[in-house]
């Protein structure tokens, strides 16, 4: 028990070293490479963008940081010959490892969390904060749309000359809606506006809301005329001046320009309502699937990479010191990072199924670490 609080304690404190200084650099680094950007904006809003920008950085950084950490703390312990005093005194080395294990579940299931409670928000703030010219010809984030069609499903298709997503509201708009295949019924409207029935709320609560439940309230046609189609081929039309379409349509702002308009702005459940929404419009949702299954994975990468780590590291051997080991490990941590976006690059592509795009790199590194265990423990 006192060896494992020693070890324990040794691996903690080179963990949070390694993290927290990986946090600054990463920091420093790209604070100079937006040195331009801040010096034209208030200190509060670099203050801001750091501050979201953190849950992010532990999240990219927490593998790497526990691979050091294993590698630094338990290699050393090797080194002197720790470890192997423990296993003369008759202790197997995979009982000696354990609390460091379960630790890495621990961070693989915290990671989870993390990116399901804090990181949509975050990241959504940063990226909103961050918002500069340059980053808007590189990566725009769509805050309006002009000349566009939306089709919600097989009753209802839309035509706005021009959407505010901002104001949830449209102007020159024609709506179509149809039952068994058949026109029943065209709005044509200067404006068409989303009403709510709640009261309002901030925007960050009104994105995540229109993005899993359906919001409060309903369009709202002003200005045009409503024409309805009868089987006998007559047309009646009857003008408008104000008219609220509550329960016709089951189209919602959310649905037009998504506040949040990257994976990494939304947990599990947006991004499941956004794939709904992909597939009545008949749009493709390789890409979405693919993110909603990397949600999933990503966060195994800790652990992974802890067990190739501590079978590196737990034997002693005469043959390569802790920097050969180093040098290894760290190859096999990257070459683990390029076989996931690969993965996830042919998963958007259509070269791989969803599900084996973002699970193949670590079903593949998750078997090299338990032969490299098993190697190790049975040497």
């Amino acid at each position: 028990m006192k060896f494992s609080r020693y070890m324990m304690w040794n691996f903690m404190k080179m963990f949070l070293i390694v993290l927290l200084g990986a946090i600054l650099m990463f920091a420093v680094i790209d604070f100079v490479g937006n040195i331009k950007t801040w010096l034209a904006r208030d200190t509060k809003d670099a203050i801001d963008y750091y501050v979201s920008y953190l849950p992010y950085m532990i999240y990219l950084i927490s593998p790497v940081a526990l691979f050091i950490a294993v590698l630094a703390s338990i290699g050393n312990m090797t080194r002197h010959l720790e470890m192997s005093a423990m296993q003369s005194s008759g202790q197997a080395p995979f009982k000696t490892l354990i609390p460091i294990f379960l630790f890495g579940v621990l961070v693989s299931v915290g990671s989870y969390e993390m990116s399901e409670l804090w990181l949509p928000d975050a990241n959504h703030k940063r990226l909103e904060t961050m918002e500069t010219n340059a980053q808007k010809k590189k990566n725009p984030r769509i805050k309006e749309k002009r000349d566009f069609t939306f089709i919600d499903s097989e009753r209802a298709s839309w035509f706005f000359r021009h959407y505010s997503g901002k104001g949830r509201f449209g102007r020159d708009v024609v709506l179509l809606l149809r039952e068994d295949g058949r026109l029943v019924e065209r709005y044509d409207a200067k404006i068409a506006r989303w009403v709510e029935d709640a009261p309002k709320d901030s925007l960050d609560s009104i994105a995540r809301l229109s993005s899993i439940d359906p919001p409060p309230g309903c369009w709202q046609f002003e200005r045009g005329n409503r024409r309805e189609f009868h089987k006998d081929g007559t047309v009646n039309v009857y003008p408008i001046q104000r008219e609220k379409l509550c329960g016709k349509v089951t189209t919602y702002p959310g649905d037009l320009i998504n506040e949040r308009q990257t994976a990494d702005e939304m947990d599990s459940k947006m991004v499941m309502a956004r794939i709904n929404v992909l597939r009545r419009s008949g749009e493709d949702t390789r890409a979405m699937e693919t993110a909603l299954q990397f949600k999933r994975s990503a966060h195994w990468m800790n652990l992974i990479v802890l067990l190739i780590g501590a079978a590196l590291c737990h034997r002693y051997s005469r043959s390569g010191g802790l920097s050969q080991k180093f040098g290894v490990g760290l190859l096999i941590v990257f070459s683990y990072y390029i076989l996931e976006r690969i993965g996830l690059k042919m998963g958007e592509n259509g070269a791989l199924s969803p599900f084996w795009a973002a699970w193949i790199s670590h079903f593949v590194y998750g078997g090299v670490s338990v032969v490299m265990l098993y190697r190790s423990f049975r040497l």
